[in-house]
């Protein structure tokens, strides 16, 4: 009896334990997950591939990637108005179409790099002489623009992708809208952005308007008033759109919601034929996978002078090759060594709250600018709000100081982070 029993239970096995179960579980909806996000990923970009219109003239100025390098993309944003709907503001009209937005995105090493070329940037472009960047689109297309941005920053392009007004909006609108916070009420008579203080969710023809505004405008002290209204402005507003497009691209649904992103965006994109599944597969999953942290967004430095009496945007050296070092890889991220220069609001209605904190953040090293009260008392979360490439710093300033959170958006041009106190410092 007893040696029946025995063999009877040594071949049964061991009952698992619900904890033990649940990680089973757990575990295996990962792995769908992962791969019903990648060969979703590989539906949708079939059929971007398919919608996209390709140039294949681009690819003659192309550098191919090196297996194990960082990937370097060169994103154009054309303001073609083809398509674009009457309602949309009053952006000019023109015949042609030029370089509005010039970008390098550089992947690699589970980050991304971001260097804007302002399209006032003086060069020297094969045939022409010198002119403003943006000038080669027009002269000579994709080509052309590829090989003065090659030229100039001796950066090699291996991917060259150009997207059209509408097709930025037609994204901002199929990724449900995008959120932007802002400091202060902000306007532009002309592109016809409108927008309240606050965080904001922006639909494709308002975030069209904040990307694009020469002319904008926040109400301070009683008052319209200019700001960042120069090209540089725009860049750092187009930044804090990236970053925005970035977070709304992390939401779960997002994956279901592709095929439509990709299909509308794909009629008003341009792409060098080189671009295959595969690289687009690891974009998007890239992207996917970013934090803000692991962006590090930056505007090639310059100064504004003349040359024959026209005016350029002229690169601000040895600062401009110290960065664009960053980019070929032979330095690293060069790490600012002055203090954040902060602005610091009462966003919860505590009396002395923006006084207080601003002594506090100053006894610890930083730079307060100003202090004042926010648009609301109503902010249950402290907000640091950065400058795209500040947000690492203010990142490890929340750190620091145990609350808060990091957010991007508009910032006044003499800081670098607005600090608006929530309730919860009201608790510290």
């Amino acid at each position: 009896m007893a040696s029946s029993m025995t063999s009877s239970t040594s071949n049964e096995r061991p009952a698992r334990s619900w904890p033990k179960r649940a990680l089973i579980t757990v575990l295996v909806l990962a792995n769908v997950g992962v791969f019903g996000t990648y060969f979703a990923i590989r539906y949708y970009t079939d059929r971007f591939l398919d919608a996209a219109s390709t140039n294949s003239e681009v690819v003659e100025e192309l550098i191919a990637a090196s297996g194990d390098g960082p990937i370097n993309f060169l994103v154009i944003g054309s303001d073609s108005r083809e398509s674009l709907p009457d309602d949309f503001g009053d952006f000019g009209s023109f015949g042609g179409q030029r370089a509005d937005v010039i970008m390098i995105v550089q992947l690699g090493d589970g980050e991304a790099k971001i260097l804007s070329l302002p399209r006032d940037l003086r060069v020297e472009i094969d045939g022409f002489g010198t002119q403003k960047i943006n000038a080669a689109y027009a002269f000579g297309g994709a080509p052309l623009i590829v090989r003065t941005v090659s030229q100039f920053t001796g950066l090699p392009i291996n991917h060259y992708v150009e997207m059209d007004f509408f097709g930025f909006a037609s994204i901002v609108d199929e990724l449900g809208g995008i959120e932007v916070n802002f400091s202060e009420p902000a306007r532009d008579l002309k592109s016809g952005l409108d927008v309240q203080a606050g965080r904001q969710v922006l639909d494709g023809q308002m975030a069209l308007a904040y990307a694009r505004s020469r002319q904008y405008q926040e109400y301070r002290n009683g008052t319209w008033q200019s700001v960042d209204a120069s090209d540089l402005g725009r860049i750092t507003r187009q930044q804090s759109l990236i970053f925005g497009m970035l977070a709304a691209a992390k939401r779960p649904s997002i994956v279901f919601d592709a095929g439509s992103i990709l299909s509308s965006v794909g009629d008003h994109v341009t792409i060098d034929d080189a671009i295959g599944r595969s690289t687009l597969i690891e974009l998007a999953l890239a992207m996917r996978n970013l934090t803000p942290s692991q962006i590090q967004a930056t505007t090639l430095p310059t100064t504004p002078g003349t040359t024959g009496g026209i005016y350029y945007l002229i690169a601000d050296e040895p600062a401009a090759s110290e960065v664009i070092a960053v980019f070929s890889g032979e330095s690293g991220l060069v790490e600012s060594t002055e203090p954040l220069r902060l602005r610091v609001l009462n966003g919860n209605g505590g009396a002395g709250q923006a006084g207080d904190w601003a002594a506090a953040l100053e006894a610890e090293g930083f730079v307060v600018e100003s202090t004042g009260d926010a648009s609301a008392f109503d902010f249950p979360v402290t907000q640091f709000q950065a400058r795209p490439g500040e947000v690492g710093r203010a990142e490890e300033l929340v750190a620091a100081l145990g609350f808060g959170e990091v957010v991007t958006g508009t910032v006044p041009e003499s800081v670098d982070v607005l600090v608006i106190m929530g309730r919860d410092a009201l608790e510290r």
